[in-house]
């Protein structure tokens, strides 16, 4: 399901713009680094899986696959859907189309002894209409080869790191309960472990968390508050009769100097009553909370703050993006084409007027709206009442003719 959702939305925007890959190659393409990296990882996935079939992995190699799917769907398409927008066929287009094209056409034959008739349906529609000498089939089409040329494995390793932090901070944003659409200013990241992360792929995390600044750090303590009991099963039998001076030692002991000892995997010592007493991490029951104003996620080594302070700036931005999404939202209910142009009156309140007003041209060229005119009740068109962070709106969306 999610390869032939992905194969749809490729053949909808593609038949607009009446692309022939033909006409198109994708050495002389000027592709994104988003581009690099799928076609890297399409070129490991080709290799492993024709390793992984000399040896009869059936089930290995259709879970790589599947890996690779979804990663495709849903992040490589969704976050590049922009660029298969607007009439013109920019550099950015042709590298979008072309990337997309050759990894469907690559995936149908690398899939071909799995799914044979799905296989065949997308190299039907993708290939022989566009090149008249290729075969007539996908299964008497060759089985991929890997192009080494095309991997980069600092950038899929740098990507997966992008991948982690997106997941843990999306993590924090849900814990706080604030917006994807809303930006925030800054993002920390600590881990132990080395981040292979260029300026390009830093890019793609801020505008995916939508924050405005990264900034990597040794280590999270001054925005994680933790909590420490002693674990009675393991430290009772040891030192039972200390445990009230060891509960009372971590108690008000330096926390975090305590904690990242031990989750480094040593032994952290301390003298109480004459006694030496160690810590393992067993030995503990850590509990973490955020610093006021910061939201945190760790996992395997790596943790993630978030500065959840709000600006005026910042919320007006957010505002702007929440309308966006609700005027993209009203053209799909009301059946517009997604190169349709159109007009947008409205009705508004509080901030939600501010932004209409202020970011009047930056709407109308998300939206492909003509004009955005206030009025005092929207009639004309297709009209809808939404709610934006408490604000009342009245929005009319209308086609052009």
């Amino acid at each position: 399901g999610t390869l032939w959702n992905t194969y749809a939305f490729f053949v909808l925007y593609a038949e607009i713009d009446k692309f022939n890959p033909a006409e198109h190659d994708i050495n002389k393409c000027k592709l994104s680094l988003m581009d690099k990296w799928a076609l890297s990882k399409l070129h490991t996935l080709v290799k492993e899986v024709d390793e992984g079939l000399k040896e009869y992995k059936i089930f290995e190699t259709s879970r790589m696959i599947e890996s690779y799917v979804d990663e495709l769907s849903n992040w490589y398409v969704r976050r590049g859907r922009e660029r298969y927008w607007g009439s013109e066929m920019t550099e950015d287009k042709e590298a979008a189309y072309t990337t997309l094209w050759t990894i469907l056409v690559t995936l149908s034959k690398l899939l071909a002894p799995y799914l044979p008739f799905i296989s065949e349906s997308i190299y039907q529609n993708l290939v022989p209409e566009f090149y008249k000498d290729a075969p007539k089939s996908v299964h008497l089409t060759s089985f991929p080869v890997c192009d080494d040329k095309m991997i980069d494995k600092d950038l899929e390793e740098g990507m997966e790191d992008v991948l982690n932090i997106v997941l843990l901070g999306r993590s924090a944003r849900n814990s706080s309960n604030i917006k994807n659409r809303q930006p925030l200013a800054k993002l920390y990241i600590a881990t132990d472990k080395t981040v292979k992360l260029t300026e390009g792929l830093y890019a793609i995390a801020r505008d995916e968390l939508n924050v405005k600044e990264f900034e990597l750090l040794q280590d999270a303590s001054k925005f994680v508050n933790y909590k420490i009991k002693p674990q009675l099963k393991t430290l009772g039998p040891k030192y039972g009769k200390k445990l009230g001076a060891i509960r009372s030692f971590l108690e008000n002991c330096n926390a975090s100097e305590v904690v990242a000892t031990v989750k480094a995997g040593n032994i952290y010592t301390v003298e109480l009553e004459g006694t030496e007493v160690s810590f393992a991490l067993d030995d503990l029951l850590i509990s973490s909370e955020s610093a006021e104003g910061f939201v945190s996620a760790s996992e395997n080594g790596l943790t993630v703050v978030l500065d959840v302070h709000i600006t005026e700036e910042l919320l007006l931005e957010g505002i702007k993006r929440e309308l966006v999404s609700k005027i993209q939202s009203m053209r799909k209910e009301a059946g517009f084409d997604v190169t349709d142009r159109i007009n947008i009156s409205y009705c508004a309140s509080g901030n939600s007027k501010v932004v209409l007003t202020k970011f009047a041209e930056e709407i109308k060229g998300d939206v492909l709206a003509e004009t955005i005119v206030e009025i005092e009740l929207p009639e004309s068109g297709f009209v809808k009442e939404i709610d934006v962070n408490g604000d009342k709106v009245i929005l009319s969306v209308e086609k052009l003719s």
